[in-house]
């Protein structure tokens, strides 16, 4: 039993790269797919990928909003 708990990945509690940051916030599909790729064996780094493309996607709802209110269109 434990040779088996011994070939189970470790996981990592390390934060994602700054470039995946910037790429979760600037594309939310991305952060999506790197938050369910990572959720295993690196749930932190899955965490800031998933906060960062919510926020990506909030801020981007936000500026259209405004970009319609101004533009009357």
């Amino acid at each position: 039993m434990s040779e088996f708990k011994e070939n189970l990945p470790q996981k990592s509690n390390e934060d994602l790269h700054i470039g995946l940051k910037v790429l979760s916030f600037c594309i939310p599909l991305a952060g999506a797919i790197i938050y369910f790729v990572k959720k295993e064996n690196e749930p932190v780094a899955a965490k800031s990928a998933c906060n960062l493309a919510l926020i990506g996607l909030g801020v981007n709802v936000v500026l259209t909003v405004v970009r319609l209110a101004l533009t009357g269109s």
